[in-house]
């Protein structure tokens, strides 16, 4: 296994700074593209179309805009068809708003066909799956994992064992290693990374806990939540949890893809990109948690009683109170384990589902009376708007649970929750039931997950992220 040592040189950091700019130049590209799709352009088929990427030449002359269009082939080619007869008008408006930008690049709008195929593979697998073993899928690099928690047949990752002396090698060579969950993180996220860096700790090593703004004030109760960090001084080396896209990092993303740092991506998540130099990616698990668990047993790594606490948060919550159904015997025989190495069960269930503040209730009681439901019930969706956050006096990480409360209805297959996170910025989360797949209603709007919970960050409106989503729900359930 080889991976990029960390660069020492000025030449390098002037290669970094530029790197830096590049990010910023795509983000803001990318960002002011699909604000002028959904309120500038005339034809309804690319105000439904998403830019799901926009990749700058090195010299910013030029850019490549990756486009996901709903429709059949013919449709798609002609959104990617009116895109670029636009591009003059679009170059045009960019200059007039991106002042930053001395020359705005000329843009080759492509179709992110890898959505598309992958959605197409995913449906085709389901079908070859119901009547008999699908073919095992190609290997890939520097990767782990197994199949089987997922009725879409995953990839068939190499085994943990594949990479546990690369992962070692890094750990002994590294001092100052980031330990890093995802935006917006969750117990899994966060309380693999605080489990982790308990580990680190132990055996002398200088772990840096990381989450990127905003830190999630409901998981206070982790141990180690106190020892976040949000710029280290020093880094060796960077693992990440939870996170099947660099994407979901926030402003640390471009600390990730610098190419500085050896990373390590440990993860539970089908849809994984494998963006890391090592990617322990394990779809059978029941939570990142899980993965961590099993790396840390293979490397003969200790288990202090703050990381089994930690890890037994991961387990109990992704699992919905070892409710949900990936909630197996492996997973309760590793929640008894965490418990004889320190872990209070009733203490974390306590501060998990018991410990809501008055606003969170609140908030979860305007979200169920704007519930609606469609096709007898089969389709469940509400929102939660910025004028909601006011009215209840929550906050964004109060949200959580409310996609929980709407697949509680019995006639559900497909759950939506649409938050409102700016005027331009629509999250979505997806819930599923039967046959019905979460990453497929995500995967075309550049989000992805598990079969039965997955999510996607639109950069749209909410009234137009609710009309994109609702249309491809609808068309799907409806070919059910």
């Amino acid at each position: 296994m080889t991976f990029r040592s960390q660069d020492t040189t000025a030449a390098a950091n002037r290669r970094g700074g530029g790197s830096q700019r590049m990010l910023r130049v795509a983000k803001q590209l990318r960002e002011e593209l699909s604000m002028l799709m959904l309120t500038e352009m005339k034809d309804p088929r690319i105000r439904l179309a998403s830019v799901t990427e926009v990749r700058p030449s090195p010299d910013l002359r030029s850019a490549i805009v990756r486009v996901s269009a709903l429709g059949t082939d013919a449709e798609r080619e002609a959104v990617i068809a009116g895109l670029r007869h636009a591009e003059g008008f679009l170059r045009s408006t960019l200059g007039d708003r991106l002042e930053n930008l001395k020359n705005i690049p000329r843009l080759r709008f492509v179709l992110d066909d890898s959505i598309a195929y992958a959605v197409r593979v995913s449906s085709m697998l389901r079908e070859l799956d119901a009547s008999a073993t699908p073919p095992a899928a190609p290997r890939p690099k520097h990767s782990s994992g197994d199949t089987g928690m997922t009725a879409t047949p995953a990839v068939a990752w190499p085994g943990l064992t594949d990479v546990a002396d690369d992962v070692r090698r890094i750990i002994d060579s590294s001092h100052d290693i980031v330990c890093m969950a995802h935006k917006d993180a969750d117990a899994d996220s966060l309380g693999s990374a605080l489990a982790f860096a308990a580990m680190l700790r132990a055996i002398g090593k200088a772990p840096h806990p990381v989450v990127p703004d905003p830190v999630p004030f409901t998981l206070d109760y982790l141990p180690g939540y106190e020892t976040l960090e949000r710029e280290p001084e020093r880094i060796d080396a960077i693992f990440t949890f939870d996170c099947a896209t660099t994407g979901r990092f926030g402003e640390k993303r471009g600390l990730l893809e610098s190419g500085r740092f050896p990373v390590v991506n440990i993860d539970h998540h089908v849809s994984n990109s494998a963006y890391g130099s090592v990617n322990l990616i394990q779809p059978d698990a029941s939570a990142t948690g899980q993965v961590v668990f099993r790396l840390l047993r293979t490397l003969g790594l200790p288990i202090p009683p703050e990381a089994a606490t930690n890890l037994y948060a991961a387990l109990l919550t992704d699992t919905g109170g070892f409710r949900h159904e990936n909630t197996t015997e492996e997973a309760l025989r590793l929640a008894a384990e965490l418990v004889h190495l320190g872990a209070d069960p009733a203490w974390i269930a306590l501060k998990s589902y018991k410990s809501r503040a008055v606003s969170t209730l609140r908030l979860e009681a305007l979200a169920v009376a704007a519930m609606r439901t469609e096709l007898e019930g089969r389709l469940v969706w509400s929102e939660v708007t910025r004028g909601m956050l006011d009215e209840a006096g929550a906050s964004w990480q109060e949200t959580d649970g409310i996609i929980d409360v709407l697949q509680t209805v019995d006639t559900m297959t497909v759950a939506v929750l649409f938050k409102e996170l700016q005027p331009d910025v629509t999250k979505i989360s997806v819930r599923t039931r039967g046959d019905a797949d979460a990453t497929d209603l995500c995967s075309p709007f550049g989000g992805g997950g598990h079969r039965r919970a997955a999510g996607a960050e639109l950069h749209a409106p909410l009234a137009v992220a609710q009309e994109r989503v609702l249309q491809l729900a609808r068309e799907q359930l409806r070919a059910a």
